[in-house]
C-alpha cells in the first residue's frame, strides 16, 4: 500500500484525499486552517452548491460517510 500526503484541505485537496482513499492509498491531509474547506462555508451564501450526477441516496451516502 502506498501512503499519500495531501497538502490543503480546500475543496480540491479534500476531493483528492477521498479518492486516493478510496483506491486503497492510506491518506495525511495536511491543512494549515482550523477547518477544512473553510471556503465552501462562505460560497452562496453560506450553501454551498454541489453538483452530481449521482442518484440522491447514493450522493447522501458518500457525503455523510
Amino acid at each position: 500500500m502506498k501512503n499519500v500526503i495531501v497538502v490543503g484541505g480546500g475543496a480540491s485537496g479534500m476531493m483528492a484525499a477521498v479518492s486516493a482513499s478510496m483506491n486503497g492509498k492510506s491518506v495525511t491531509l495536511i491543512e494549515k486552517n482550523d477547518k477544512l474547506g473553510r471556503k465552501l462555508f462562505i460560497t452562496g451564501k453560506g450553501r454551498c452548491n454541489l453538483t452530481n450526477a449521482a442518484e440522491i441516496d447514493e450522493l447522501i451516502d458518500n457525503v455523510i460517510s
